[in-house]
């Protein structure tokens, strides 16, 4: 089903993109998606629900998202006429890699040790940028008492650890090997 939703985000993103309207069209997909992305088990149940038309299905998501661009309106008529509705959230994460892709940009996960100043984040997401080349980063720091010191990132698959525990691991990893 994940070649299905990339395929409706992709169709989605392009018509978007051509229009000159992807940031809107992705800031509204963004307030749909926070609004129904606890609702999977719903919007699932409205797909397989054969009482309801395709012309019903159609006017309902015409009611619900009254106001939304046209291209967000009619992807999600059909969607919803097509009964995949169910795949909204995975439909919301293919556009928004997509629109990251675009601007060039992602979401780093940043571990510490202890809590980080924003001064400590800027330098962080600096140091970052630089490596990375992206044009920006969505920063989320959490604490992991378990690294000691030093940061862990992960961006995307990629992993940067500065962390002690790392550096800890490697040496045990060399001490294994001569002895």
């Amino acid at each position: 089903m994940a070649n299905v939703a990339q395929k409706y985000a992709q169709a989605l993103f392009d018509v978007a993109l051509k229009a000159e309207v992807l940031t809107q069209v992705y800031d509204e997909l963004t307030e749909i998606h926070t609004a129904v992305r606890n609702e999977k088990n719903l919007l699932g149940t409205m797909d397989y629900e054969p009482k309801i038309t395709a012309n019903e299905r159609r006017d309902m998501v015409a009611q619900v998202f009254q106001g939304v661009h046209p291209y967000l309106m009619n992807t999600l008529k059909v969607i919803a006429t097509q009964r995949n509705f169910r795949l909204l959230p995975e439909i919301y994460r293919a556009f928004e890699e997509s629109y990251y892709a675009f601007h060039g940009l992602a979401d780093a996960y940043v571990e510490s040790a202890a809590s980080l100043s924003d001064e400590e984040l800027e330098q962080v997401k600096r140091a970052l940028l630089d490596r990375t080349g992206l044009k920006d980063l969505n920063l989320h720091s959490t604490v992991n008492p378990e690294l000691i010191g030093g940061v862990r990132v992960k961006i995307g698959t990629k992993v940067y650890d500065g962390s002690i525990q790392n550096d800890l691991n490697q040496l045990v990893k060399q001490f294994s090997r001569v002895y």
